[in-house]
């Protein structure tokens, strides 16, 4: 006969700790943490140099300059004087104007800059040559990067800008005749279709690189076998940035005078070029477009 025995039930008294707290892996701060990296493919392997001496400087070669420029050489730097804009708005206004014209990317930098990513080289010299723009109701500097570049804006002493001359000779309306005609300025640039073409002659419409250290250039004189007298070219700006004369630099004046705002060139309509912004939106447009 098989006598089952049951065990007593067991008693155990009641747990009144609180229940475990549940902490999100997002929000561990363990230093084991902070330095993992989880997603490899967000990793790109770097040359493994041996680590240079303390107090060394980085030398860096031409070559090296030369090859890592190409990508960026299609790149416009720019900057608002006294005002910084916030990436979303320089993204949408950007965006909106000039992503028919190659627009790839823009990015934005803490001290100011914007950096405007175009596909081509060309591209980015188009949309320089209908400026100077406007970015809401501020006008925008707007330089092609190049490697001597420095991110500083109290130290820009050089900025483009369109000048139109008036009465130059028609024999210097080629390339060769409108780059010296400019180099009387600042250094040569570029010059806009119109002017290259010879179809606006009131006026040569050229974009040139000045310099705040040196005096501003209203009119030169051309002396050649055209004339017994010198000629007279007048030089007119369709917009010049602030001036520091005690700086030499531009964006800024220790003076804290206020500069008039860039006024906006009309064609023969009297009407202004590039349209009138889109109510209820952010607005950009050129203050002329040839």
């Amino acid at each position: 006969m098989t006598t089952s025995t049951k065990n007593p039930t067991q008693t155990y008294p009641k747990d009144t700790s609180p229940p475990p707290k549940v902490t999100s892996p997002a929000v561990n701060n363990s230093w084991a943490e902070k330095v993992k990296i989880s997603d490899s493919s967000s990793r790109f392997k770097l040359d493994p140099i041996p680590r240079q001496s303390h107090g060394d400087q980085l030398c860096i070669s031409e070559e090296m300059i030369e090859t890592n420029s190409s990508k960026w050489s299609r790149c416009m730097v720019g900057f608002i004087p006294g005002f910084t804009m916030s990436y979303r708005m320089v993204n949408t206004i950007a965006s909106r104007v000039w992503r028919s014209c190659g627009l790839e990317q823009v990015t934005t930098m803490a001290n100011g800059f914007m950096i405007f990513h175009f596909t081509t080289e060309e591209e980015m010299q188009a949309v320089m040559e209908r400026g100077p723009w406007l970015f809401g109701d501020n006008t925008i500097l707007l330089q092609q990067w190049h490697p001597g570049y420095k991110f500083d804006k109290n130290k820009i002493s050089k900025v483009p800008v369109w000048i139109r001359l008036h009465g130059l000779p028609f024999p210097l309306w080629n390339q060769n005749g409108l780059s010296l005609a400019a180099s009387m300025v600042g250094r040569p640039l570029a010059c806009d279709s119109q002017t290259y073409n010879c179809q606006r002659l009131e006026y040569a419409r050229l974009c040139v690189e000045i310099d705040a250290a040196l005096p501003k250039v209203t009119s030169f004189e051309i002396v050649s076998p055209l004339s017994h007298e010198p000629i007279v070219v007048d030089v007119d700006y369709e917009w010049t940035p602030s001036h520091c004369p005690t700086c030499k630099t531009y964006g800024h004046s220790c003076k804290r005078s206020r500069q008039p705002p860039p006024v906006v060139a009309t064609g023969h309509t009297g009407k202004p070029f590039g349209g009138q912004p889109s109510p209820n939106s952010p607005h950009s447009h050129s203050t002329h477009k040839p």
